[in-house]
Order: structure tokens, then C-alpha cells, then sequence
């Protein structure tokens, strides 16, 4: 993994709103593992009371298993498909085989199950962070940024942040910095929002990514040169050395246009880091050009 961690630029003001933000990532965050535990501690002591004896025959026929394992399962299941009502419908569907009496009975009984479940399960708390490209919700796009979804995506995200971010807030001033990470956390989800409609399958998407795309892309705009000290990290070696910015761009930008033809990302939101990109550079072009010529001056001999 290699990690960006500095640029060779002189700090003459303490980056408060990136450490602001890095530490909102990271107060979250520890939220968001709080509450996940929460959910856990409920789903044991749910799954390991006495059960319904038809849900207990609707796990046989779905999973070949009646014990809390997989009761477990499928609250979790019921969980992530984000609309219970329409997988209860699928699942009672296939449990009914066409039989119109069968399937009502088993909607029936998985409803209920869930209903008993969801009245004191804790409310996901990642789940009302996150944002859903159908929504537009421009509130879940702001909560979506500083939520993520594991402490490795967390840890690389902030690096990268603070990496290019603490500059921009020396170019920029903090309101002007404030303000351009709100219209990067917004325009990513609304491209990503535009680049799904009509797909149903859109998942959720949450990440400080997209925006960190948009500030690498304005940095390297301001300063294409100036080069950023990296740790190169696999596991017990570690290694640190230092690239162009416009190298290391180009590098990241090129290995997600990569990802994005051959479908090779995974569940990474490919779209909002593009974007992110085009809307850091956008900005830095159409607004920024007086202080490309400025930013030299920050840079160390």
C-alpha cells in the first residue's frame, strides 16, 4: 500500500478545517463501531430466545439450519437489503412455490419475525449515513463523506486527505476551503446519483474517496511538480520516498479509468473518485488560475 503523507510545502497556518474534518472522519467512525456493536449484542439475544415454530420451519426450507446462526443470517440479510418488505415478499415468494396460501402464510410469518426484531434493534447508524444515489438527498450526501465503512478505508482515505488538503487550505483560506469540499462531497454523489439512474442495484455509497480525488486533482493543478513523501507499506517493510504530484495523480486517476473498463473495483464507487477528480480540476481552471503563479512560492527548496 502506498500512502501519501506530506507535500514539500511550508505550512505558515495551522490547517484547521482539514483537521477538523479528519477528526469528524474520525469521531464517526467510532460512532459508527459503537453502534455496529449494539446491533450485534441485540441480534445474539434475539436469535438465542425461544423462536416461532414457523419461522424456525422457514429457515429449514431456506437454509437447511433452525439455530441462532442463522436466524443471525437472515436479520442480517433482512438488514442489508435496505427494503425488508420487498425481500420478505421474494423470500416468501420461493418458500410458497406459486401457492397463493402458502405464500401469504409465510410473508406473514417472516413479517412478523422481522417486526419483533427491528422494535428494539438499534437503528443502523451506517445505514442513515450513507447516501443512495435514487434519493438526492443532498443532507446524506455531506454524512456520506465523513462515514466509512472500515478502518482501512478510513485510515487511507485520511492520508490521502490531509496529504493535499492541508495546502489547499493555505491557498484557499479556510471558508473558501470549507466551501469546496462541501461542492466536491456534493457534486460526486449527484454524478454518481446521474451515472446509476434507472439501475435499481445502485448500492449505497459512503467515503471521504471522492472528495479526496478533487483535492489531489486541485493540488496537482496548483503545484504538478511539487513532490509528495509517501510511505510504501507491505505489512512488516516499510519504505518512504517521494514522487511528482502530477505523477502520483495520473497514477491513481489512470488505475481507477482502468477499473472502471475492465470491472475490476469491486465495490469501490469508481464514479465518485472520476468525478472527484474532474471536479477538482474543473475548479482549479475555470477559478483558481491567479493562484497557480502564488502557489510556487510555498513550495520548499
Amino acid at each position: 500500500m502506498i500512502l501519501p503523507y506530506r507535500a514539500r510545502i511550508r505550512l505558515f497556518r495551522f490547517p484547521l478545517v482539514t483537521v477538523l474534518v479528519s477528526v469528524l472522519c474520525i469521531a464517526v467512525y467510532v460512532a459508527q463501531e459503537m453502534n455496529q456493536r449494539q446491533h450485534i449484542h441485540h441480534l445474539r439475544d434475539f436469535c438465542t430466545q425461544r423462536l416461532d415454530t414457523g419461522f424456525l420451519q422457514s429457515l429449514a426450507n431456506l437454509t437447511g439450519r433452525t439455530d441462532a446462526y442463522a436466524c443471525g443470517k437472515m436479520m442480517l440479510r433482512l438488514d442489508a437489503a435496505g427494503a425488508a418488505r420487498a425481500e420478505i415478499e421474494r423470500l416468501a415468494q420461493w418458500l410458497g412455490r406459486r401457492d397463493a396460501a402458502l405464500i401469504s402464510h409465510y410473508r406473514d410469518i417472516l413479517h412478523e419475525v422481522w417486526q419483533n426484531y427491528r422494535r428494539h434493534a438499534p437503528r443502523d447508524l451506517t445505514a442513515r449515513l450513507w447516501y443512495t444515489p435514487r434519493d438526492w438527498n443532498v443532507s446524506r450526501m455531506l454524512t456520506a463523506s465523513v462515514a466509512h465503512g472500515s478502518r482501512i478505508h478510513l485510515i487511507a482515505n485520511l492520508f490521502f486527505f490531509f496529504a493535499f488538503a492541508a495546502t489547499l487550505e493555505m491557498l484557499l483560506g479556510p471558508l473558501l476551503h470549507s466551501l469546496l469540499l462541501v461542492v466536491l462531497a456534493t457534486g460526486t454523489h449527484a454524478v454518481y446519483s446521474l451515472a446509476t439512474a434507472g439501475d435499481p442495484q445502485a448500492l449505497p455509497t459512503l467515503g471521504l474517496s471522492g472528495v479526496v480525488m478533487g483535492v489531489m486533482a486541485l493540488f496537482t493543478y496548483f503545484l504538478p511538480r511539487v513532490r509528495i513523501r509517501c510511505i510504501l507499506w507491505l505489512v512488516v517493510f516499510w519504505k518512504r520516498f517521494s514522487v511528482p504530484a502530477w505523477v502520483f495523480a495520473l497514477t491513481y486517476v489512470g488505475w481507477d479509468l482502468y477499473a472502471s473498463f475492465a470491472g475490476t473495483g469491486g465495490s469501490t464507487n469508481l464514479v465518485a473518485h472520476l468525478a472527484g477528480a474532474g471536479i477538482g480540476l474543473l475548479l482549479g481552471i475555470t477559478l483558481f488560475r491567479r493562484k497557480r503563479h502564488w502557489a510556487q512560492s510555498l513550495v520548499e527548496g
